[in-house]
């Protein structure tokens, strides 16, 4: 690509020193900044900026975001499957102890159903 009709970047900026007199700045600044990236290099132009001291940030977290992460903390460390509950009840089913209340049955089925039509009808719940 060519800068003011050079094809380098380095050299456009000495033609445009050249052009406006030799000491004066240069006219093209893409040309000026092509030349001093280059000299420097990208990270050391980079630095070669001027930092400003700011006062450090202040972060408070709430108490409510504190209960939130234990409790996020204590979901992620809790197993999925309580392995001591599968394999009392197992020994039950085999023992044959085990025996099914059809009216506690009946009773989650039922509040489920009732719970799945109030999420999906909102409106009803407030009539």
């Amino acid at each position: 690509m060519a800068v003011n009709g050079v094809a380098n970047p380095a050299q456009a900026g000495t033609m445009a020193s050249r052009v406006a007199g030799e000491g004066a700045a240069p006219t093209d600044v893409r040309a000026n900044k092509a030349r001093e990236t280059g000299k420097l290099g990208a990270g050391e132009y980079a630095k070669s900026a001027k930092r400003v001291d700011a006062p450090a940030a202040e972060v408070s977290i709430s108490p409510r975001a504190r209960e939130l992460a234990a409790a996020t903390r204590a979901v992620r460390e809790t197993p999925d499957v309580r392995e001591d509950k599968v394999e009392h009840y197992k020994k039950l089913i085999q023992n044959g102890e085990y025996k099914v209340d059809a009216g506690k049955v009946a009773d989650g089925i039922a509040r489920e159903a009732i719970r799945d039509d109030l999420s999906s009808e909102p409106e009803i719940a407030l009539a």
